[in-house]
């Protein structure tokens, strides 16, 4: 598929590992909403020459946890909970 106007990103998951999504660029803002993310459930281990790879940290909360990918923050959220 092409990156026709970087529609298709990558999320790096894993140091060799990434997942494909889709990026509506008409409902990204300044607060970066998560309904401007639509995760395509594609596993990638190579990618194409001119994808760009978003950070997971970069991501809303909510597409992180469709994801399944624990960051650090939350951990230390659930630690100062207990």
């Amino acid at each position: 598929m092409v990156l026709k106007h970087q529609k298709y990103q990558y999320v790096q998951i894993s140091s060799d590992h990434f997942v494909k999504i889709r990026v509506f660029k008409s409902r990204l803002e300044e607060s970066n909403p998560p309904d401007a993310y639509l995760i395509l459930n594609r596993l990638v281990k190579r990618l194409p020459r001119k994808a760009k790879v978003i950070k997971v940290e970069d991501l809303p909360v909510e597409i992180r946890d469709k994801l399944g990918i624990k960051t650090e923050e939350k951990t230390e959220t659930k630690k100062e909970q207990k």
